[in-house]
């Protein structure tokens, strides 16, 4: 029977601790309101995802 094999592969903490500077500099001087962290949660949500690695094989037994 043939099968898929899914690897998922997380980010680094030194990445994902990057993109959070990032976004602190970038952000730094705007007021906290509803559509800034609504916008700050999207972007930083995006961002992330770009760094997961996802490897899919198929093979037969």
């Amino acid at each position: 029977m043939a099968r898929l094999n899914v690897e998922v592969t997380n980010p680094l903490n030194a990445d994902v601790n990057n993109i959070f500077a990032q976004m602190e500099r970038k952000y730094a001087g705007r007021a906290l309101t509803p559509e800034a962290i609504a916008e700050m949660e999207h972007e930083a949500a995006r961002l992330i995802r770009r760094l997961i690695t996802t490897k899919v094989t198929f093979f037969k037994n």
